[in-house]
């Protein structure tokens, strides 16, 4: 009777070890999945803190230009956005400048390091420039801020909370040319997706770029 019970309980250890394994196996598979970058779940739940980072930078951009202009009734194409590794960042006068303490209090953040994808070349500044967009504000010049190179599920992620889809939309401009010298306007020939829209994450190719209108012209 004991030997009975002897083999019993031994091949209770035994199946208690195979269950064991296997869920030891299954876990090591999960954590190779997300270390690799493979695991989709994983990689959304970056993307969106990633785009929560950005969405804050931007918000705290667009209070304090509008507070400079407001408060002492200035013209939007006086301020400025020098930021602190600029040449001319020290020099005074600061109270043009958006990114001082003596300004606009706005403290600049670079791109996060969380934003560099090994597969592509991504974002390592933001930019700012005046230029028109079709369908927004007036005759005049639009003041925009853009990260340019936004690796894809941070623009899919963008694009989900600006629209309530992942779609980016390809365009034929020249994303450097519209978003960072303001050389080519941002019209329907260069880019149909962003007539009228003050914010949106669009491409060309593997160039994308994340715009947000911070003064109407």
């Amino acid at each position: 009777m004991s030997e009975t019970r002897q083999s019993g309980s031994a091949l209770i250890l035994i199946l208690i070890g195979v269950v064991l394994f296997g869920a030891l196996a299954y876990a090591v598979s999960e954590g190779l999945r997300v270390s690799d970058g493979t695991s989709s779940g994983v990689g959304r739940e970056k993307a969106e803190l990633d785009m929560n980072s950005i969405m804050d930078f931007m918000s705290a951009t667009a209070n304090g230009f509008q507070q400079m202009k407001l408060s002492d009734e200035r013209d939007p194409d006086s301020i400025v956005f020098t930021i602190p590794s600029d040449a001319g960042y020290g020099t005074a006068p600061h109270d043009f400048k958006i990114f001082h303490p003596l300004g606009g209090h706005v403290t600049y953040q670079k791109p996060w390091s969380t934003l560099d994808d090994p597969s592509e070349v991504t974002a390592t500044d933001w930019f700012f420039v005046r230029n028109t967009i079709d369908g927004v504000g007036g005759a005049g010049d639009e003041v925009i801020m853009s990260l340019i190179r936004v690796p894809e599920k941070i623009c899919q992620r963008i694009n989900f909370k600006l629209t309530g889809s992942e779609t980016i939309p390809s365009e034929t401009g020249d994303m450097d040319a519209m978003f960072d010298t303001g050389a080519d306007p941002i019209d329907a020939t260069n880019c149909a997706a962003c007539e009228g829209k003050s914010a949106l994450c669009v491409s060309n190719g593997n160039v994308r770029v994340f715009y947000y209108v911070l003064d109407r012209g």
